[in-house]
């Protein structure tokens, strides 16, 4: 008699004459033949006799958590342990998965004892929500142990930049200090893993230390507070960044940062509950050539201070800038704004500018031009007088250096744009000649509620010492005078220290200052 073999749901084998039909809850297994060839078969397939209902009841216990686009997964230790396999794969996993690093770590799992196999401390698979596929994996890589637990992480090529990491992190995270026995979260990279110290940062980690080429980043229940998100630089995302910077500084004036085109700055806002509470803007300023250095600004609203959203952001830029090659922050604070200031210098920033804000009122005393120079209005719609303005204005640029040994790079037509905004306007715009030579150039926007702001003033720098400055500036507060026009000047009193004088001899009061600092980031980062 032939026979097949058969198998039911609880994984059992049997035989089972083929020419009968099959009973309820049984089906085949495609083997047929003669009754000892079929119990040879079973003895060789069926290795196992417990029941899969009982296996699954002596199948240690798995973790799942689920963020908005993924859930994480705990695998089982026959999981894990398939990982092992060079030849691993299923139709679930997206291309790339396993990664280069699953190998090492099932290793280490498959390492642990008994009593180190606790619920949910394990290796888990990240799974994306809207198609199913794994798309890299994260765990811990041991259970809880003084009050620490250390985690790791990756993703495949395809699926990194979205968040993917950042969002599982913190998700994990969360879950961990739920937990008894864990009171911080530690993660380690290499130096130059640039890509996972942002996720670490991004998440709420705080560098702590550096061994050899490892940096150490610990994360404290207290610095998880909600993810940060790309702001964008258009109409919306200024309205954004002009809306916390009113709550932070009320009626203030804020340098904003104007980014080189064609590059990629970091601009980021931590949002809850609707509302913003912090951003970061970082990167390459326009017409700025600085090799070694990115410029910065961090606000945080007043009611969101004191929860650590500053020193996260400023954790992110400092991976930013050294991820694109940089060693250095700078950003400003206002003299009247103390708390920026304490903050900064918490940080690490050290001072390397000072600012004045000067105002001149009409009618204030000046010194008079010297005779042997000629200052001269420059009529907007006279082009070739605006020409050689405009020309002259490169070249001063050019000799200019900002705080920290950085100089401008300006294009002619960067240039123009600075110096005669829109092109349209009743600002003040004078040009100095040394025997019937331009050497010095004035310009301010355009007036506005009875007051202009000086763009800036210049001199060629054979010609500085000679007096163009207060030539310009007599001319300026001339008509100023005349006109009952409040003039107000910045200043960089280290660096431009024959300007900040002609100031004062023009009438200018200082009324306030801010400070520029830098932060080197070859170091670690102060904490909060």
């Amino acid at each position: 008699m032939i026979y097949d073999v058969v198998t039911n749901d609880e994984g059992q084998y049997s035989t089972w004459p083929a020419e009968r039909d099959l009973p309820e809850g049984w089906k085949q297994t495609g083997f047929r033949g003669g009754k000892e060839e079929c119990l040879g078969h079973i003895e060789a397939e069926w290795t196992d006799l417990t029941p899969v209902s009982v296996r699954e009841l002596l199948e240690p216990q798995t973790n799942t958590l689920g963020t908005e686009r993924l859930v994480l997964r705990e695998l089982t230790p026959a999981q894990v342990a398939g990982l092992l396999d060079e030849n691993a794969t299923s139709e679930d996993w997206i291309e790339g998965y396993p990664l280069p690093g699953s190998k090492n770590a099932a290793t280490g799992f498959g390492r642990r004892t008994a009593d180190q196999m606790r619920f949910g401390f394990g290796m888990y698979h990240l799974v994306r929500a809207s198609d199913g596929l794994v798309i890299g994996e994260m765990g811990f890589h041991q259970p809880p142990n003084g009050g620490a637990v250390e985690v790791g992480f990756g993703l495949a090529e395809s699926c990194r930049g979205a968040g993917y990491a950042t969002e599982a992190l913190t998700g994990l995270a969360r879950w961990a200090f739920t937990q008894p026995g864990v009171d911080q979260v530690v993660g380690r990279t290499l130096t130059a893993n640039t890509p996972s110290q942002g996720v670490l940062t991004r998440t709420g980690f705080r560098h702590e230390s550096r061994d050899g080429d490892i940096e150490r980043f610990v994360l404290r229940a207290a610095d998880l507070a909600p993810v940060s998100e790309p702001l964008g630089l258009d109409d919306e995302g200024a309205a954004v960044i002009a809306d916390v910077i009113d709550a932070r500084l009320p009626g203030g004036r804020r340098h904003e940062l104007v980014f080189a085109p064609g590059t990629d700055p970091l601009v980021r806002a931590v949002r809850e509950d609707g509302s913003t509470l912090a951003f970061v803007q970082c990167g390459a300023l326009k017409g700025v050539d600085d090799k070694d250095n990115h410029f910065l600004d961090i606000v945080v609203r007043p009611e969101a201070a004191r929860r650590g959203l500053g020193s996260r952001l400023l954790a992110e830029a400092r991976v930013f800038a050294r991820e694109e090659g940089k060693s250095g922050l700078i950003a400003a604070t206002a003299d009247e704004d103390a708390i920026s200031g304490s903050w900064v210098r918490k940080h690490g920033f050290e001072v390397i500018g000072l600012h004045g804000v000067s105002k001149r009122a009409p009618g204030a005393p000046a010194a008079e031009a010297p005779d042997h120079l000629a200052v001269q209005e420059v009529d907007r719609a006279d082009a070739e007088a605006v020409e050689e303005l405009v020309a002259l204005a490169v070249a001063t640029c050019s000799e200019v250096v900002l705080p920290g040994g950085v100089k401008l790079k300006l294009e002619p037509e960067t240039v123009r744009h600075i110096v005669l905004g829109k092109g349209e306007g009743d600002g003040l715009l004078f040009i100095c000649r040394q025997d019937g030579r331009p050497v010095g150039w004035l310009a301010s926007d355009s007036v506005r509620e009875g007051g202009v702001r000086l763009v800036d003033a210049q001199v060629l720098a054979e010609c500085a010492g000679t007096g163009v400055l207060q030539a310009l500036l007599a001319a300026a507060a001339g008509r100023a005078d005349r006109e009952g026009i409040t003039v107000t000047s910045v200043v960089e009193e280290k660096g431009q220290p024959e300007l900040a004088e002609a100031l004062v001899r023009a009438g200018f009061v200082r009324e306030s200052g801010r400070t520029i600092w830098r932060l080197t980031l070859d170091t670690a980062a102060p904490q909060a």
